[in-house]
């Protein structure tokens, strides 16, 4: 039976010729070395050496999901591309084809710098510091860009599609439906209770373009003269929705990354500083209720993530589905228009 370790474990055997005819294919010459480095339950991710095109990124995307995307990726960084104070790559390639490569990729060039994690890591308390402030400005600058059309639709935390986003998560796939009502009927009984009919909650202030996936762990810095942010990358999961997303995933590598290097004290004041003075539009904090529905959209992601890749339910979907029933019950009593 297949389990989440199995979704880290099995991965695509891809050959050198089938590299090479892709790299030709963008003009680029055949490759010295590969190696494969960490990649995610939806990617193979190749460090590629080529012999006289220098250093690449190929981004494999084997398994699909909802709201993950190497398009997604493409559309988000060329858009970025026009964006002060945005480093991103100015020569990314995306492929759909799939062919040579009978998958969705990415070409990314290896852009200079070392890895944020790597240097937060070996840093001193203000370096860090520093690091969390750059971080904030950058993730402000990509804010207050303009969204393209082709992003709207990918309601990262649209929160006032939220229904949307749920329905179609736990009912959109009939298999998955049955097997959550025959694994936790009381669960999936409140749920269809609670959502008959849904809540109405009132939804202040606006969206941004979101990054998805902002962090340490997508940033390239130089600590030459002074430190910088050289790239910033990851943007599978971009869209449209309340910037509480993308500022909760940033709080989370505090909590969520193992190591205490992740709680220095300050960091997340400096990085919620640096953000707040560099945001064209101020962010206001969510409602009580708005925040129980980012935290729904959330769970009910979770759930469906999971599945999309391995069509199997992770271990913890008692506790998503629970948390995310738990939340939408207490809306309950909302009285609309508040």
């Amino acid at each position: 039976m297949r389990d989440i370790r199995s979704l880290f474990r099995d991965k695509p055997a891809v050959s050198r010729a089938r590299i090479d005819a892709f790299l030709e294919k963008h003009g680029f010459s055949t490759s010295r070395s590969v190696q494969r480095l960490d990649g995610n339950f939806t990617n193979l991710v190749l460090d590629v050496r080529t012999r006289s095109s220098g250093r690449v990124f190929l981004k494999i995307q084997f398994r699909q999901s909802r709201g993950f995307s190497l398009k997604t990726e493409f559309i988000a960084t060329r858009v970025l591309q026009a964006a002060p104070g945005v480093p991103v790559s100015e020569s990314i390639v995306y492929d759909g084809d799939r062919e040579p490569l009978p998958f969705e990729c990415l070409l990314i060039p290896r852009e200079h710098g070392k890895p944020g994690v790597d240097y937060y890591r070996g840093a001193s308390r203000a370096g860090r510091l520093r690091l969390g402030a750059l971080l904030g400005e950058t993730l402000a600058r990509v804010h207050s860009q303009k969204c393209p059309k082709a992003l709207r639709s990918e309601n990262t935390g649209d929160l006032a599609s939220w229904e949307a986003t749920v329905r179609d998560a736990m009912f959109g796939d009939a298999t998955l439906a049955s097997s959550i009502e025959a694994t936790l009927p009381e669960l999936w009984d409140r749920l269809l209770a609670a959502l008959h009919p849904a809540p109405e909650i009132r939804i202040g202030g606006g969206n941004v373009f979101l990054w998805g996936e902002p962090g340490l762990h997508n940033v390239f810095v130089d600590n030459g003269r002074s430190l910088r942010i050289t790239n910033v990358h990851d943007f599978q999961s971009a869209g449209w929705g309340t910037a509480t997303h993308d500022l909760k995933q940033v709080e989370g590598e505090t909590v969520a990354r193992p190591g205490s290097e992740y709680h220095e004290p300050g960091y997340l004041e400096a990085f919620r500083s640096s953000y707040q003075a560099a945001i064209e539009k101020p962010v206001a904090p969510l409602s009580a209720e708005e925040e129980k529905l980012l935290a729904i959209i959330k769970n009910i992601r979770g759930i469906r993530f999971f599945w999309d890749c391995g069509r199997l339910l992770h271990p913890r979907t008692p506790e998503f589905l629970g948390a995310a029933v738990s939340d939408l019950e207490g809306l309950q009593d909302v009285v609309p228009g508040r």
